[in-house]
């Protein structure tokens, strides 16, 4: 299972100048009823850079996003990537105690922050989050954030008295030598990081695994040819840009292909519907959570959904049945299925459209050709034989650098260019791979992975809670939720619904388990470690777990 382990020479700005001098006044981006064409894109992101230049940000700064599916979103990451700074995206669904833990360990020296989503205020968020903000300062002091030197506020005010404006970055930008900004965009290396992505692991800290530009450019453009879009090609997502596939695949596909996409802020399956129709979109990207809400929808089938040739799949149980259902709406489309991490660019095996349906339901393809899989034996280490199971590890040249200042966790993870997924799989004999399990218990809700470290430490916290321990149970539409079994304290007592409330305003509402069982005791191992197979086992067949 080898590939071209590729060495890329690419930037991002190099690779977003080329799609600007191809496609021109040709569309780049629909969002609502406002359509920006790929030259609109292309002096927006020089604004943007002068701006950021202007603010003091240097080669090799992070700047930090917290902002909802807009232009602006794409834009910032481009200009970030021309001045040689990386972005550091903040998942919009986060709590002040896990965006405090991002900002502290990622340094960022610039914070840019939107004023709502939806009807959604953030700007109370952003007080919480630096309280300093309300003194007005010509460079932000936060006893949080020592790094911290600008926050600046996208959207409708009042803003605090120590927030930049949006338009107030844009204007100092003016003063920028259009000559200062094109010497930077020349210096910066392929080499240098792009994305500092966070990713929560076993320990329950969320991490940042360091990307550099040109393994995002490069393994993107790998995932373009195989989907095979092209200028034609209308794509439509409303999966947020926070996450893997939008500042990648999202950012960098439409590029290397010429392509439109119509973005949404969040799904909803009737404005979906619409834009899907009445934009004739050809490619379909999302979850199956969204695909059945859009089939499943009353007004459904007065949408022509005709125009669509290809379809991602994956994330769920039910991808055989709902491919089905698909074709039915969308005959010429053809299926793809993949698997991927955020440490190696979200896209690492893949399915061929010409694979069976049953071949997509029950694999994760084989690997994309510019990296490198191999299946390990977890205690040994040594390659296991096609039909055994092993853990998945993957080498590229897209693969991370490791994790942005947590050397342990760098060291536990990247071994001799290698990345440990903790993923167990088979492969047969053409090299696809089945997934069997995890090595660390992640699961996916929706198609977003959630860690029990993260919320099991949360729980702990509780004073009536003595041991939890969370564990992924199946869900007909989600594929997998949360339930959490926990023991209690000695003369404790407390109930599901307050423990479910302790946890909601300090996690992700993703991340919320949905189900608490209290018991006596947990199943462990000799070591001293919970059999979490064992409570789903138990889970599955209605049995007692210890």
């Amino acid at each position: 299972m080898t590939g071209a382990v590729a060495t890329g020479t690419s930037t991002i700005s190099a690779t977003l100048d080329d799609a600007v001098a191809r496609r021109g006044d040709a569309p780049w981006m629909v969002i609502g009823q406002e359509t920006q064409t790929f030259t609109e894109l292309g002096q927006r992101v020089d604004a943007i850079a002068a701006g950021l230049i202007a603010a003091g940000v240097e080669p090799g700064d992070g700047i930090a996003l917290f902002l909802g599916n807009r232009f602006e979103w794409l834009q910032i990451e481009y200009a970030a990537a021309a001045i040689g700074a990386f972005l550091v995206p903040l998942n919009t669904w986060l709590r002040q105690r896990e965006l405090t833990h991002i900002l502290a360990s990622s340094g960022c020296r610039v914070l840019l922050w939107g004023d709502r989503i939806l009807r959604h205020d953030l700007r109370p968020l952003l007080q919480q989050l630096v309280p300093e903000l309300t003194q007005p300062q010509t460079s932000v002091a936060s006893a949080r954030f020592p790094a911290l030197k600008t926050v600046v506020g996208l959207g409708e005010g009042p803003w605090p008295a120590g927030v930049l404006g949006w338009e107030e970055l844009l204007r100092r930008g003016e003063a920028v030598p259009a000559s200062v900004r094109r010497e930077r965009a020349a210096a910066v290396r392929p080499e240098d990081t792009g994305l500092v992505l966070y990713t929560s692991g076993t320990t329950g800290q969320p991490k940042g695994a360091v990307l550099s530009q040109t393994g995002i450019v490069d393994h993107m453009r790998s995932w373009t040819t195989h989907l095979g879009l092209g200028p034609d090609d209308r794509s439509i997502m409303a999966s947020p840009l926070f996450w893997v596939f939008g500042c990648t695949l999202n950012a960098m596909v439409p590029l290397h292909a010429g392509s439109m996409t119509v973005l949404h802020e969040r799904f909803d399956a009737e404005r979906f519907l619409g834009d899907l129709s009445g934009h004739a979109c050809t490619h379909l990207q999302g979850v199956p959570d969204q695909y059945e809400l859009m089939l499943g929808h009353e007004r459904s089938a007065d949408h022509d959904l005709s125009a669509i040739r290809v379809v991602q799949l994956g994330g769920s149980r039910s991808v055989g049945s709902l491919a089905r259902r698909l074709l039915e709406r969308a005959p010429d489309a053809q299926m793809v299925g993949a698997y991927g991490l955020t440490e190696a660019v979200g896209v690492n095996t893949w399915t061929e459209f010409d694979d069976p349906i049953e071949r997509l339901a029950t694999t994760i393809g084989h690997p994309a050709p510019d990296n490198e899989v191999v299946l390990r034996d977890p205690g040994t280490l040594e390659p296991v034989e096609p039909g055994q199971v092993g853990e998945i590890w993957i080498r590229g040249g897209h693969v991370a650098r490791g994790y942005l200042g947590d050397e342990e966790a760098t060291a536990a993870a990247f071994v001799d260019g290698f990345l440990r997924t903790g993923d167990l799989a088979s492969a047969d004999e053409d090299g696809y791979l089945t997934l069997s399990g995890r090595l660390s218990h992640t699961y996916k809700r929706g198609g977003m992975n959630v860690y029990p470290a993260e919320i099991e430490a949360l729980l702990a916290e509780h004073p009536a809670v003595q041991f939890p321990a969370v564990v992924g149970v199946p869900d007909e539409r989600l594929g997998e939720v949360g339930a959490a079994f926990v023991v209690l304290a000695p003369g404790q007592e407390v109930g599901e619904a307050e423990l479910l409330a302790w946890c909601e305003g300090q996690l992700a509402d993703y991340k919320l388990p949905r189900y608490v069982r209290f018991v006596e005791e947990l199943p462990m191992t000799a070591s001293g470690k919970v059999r979490k197979h064992v409570l789903q086992e138990g889970w599955a067949d209605g049995q007692p777990v210890a």
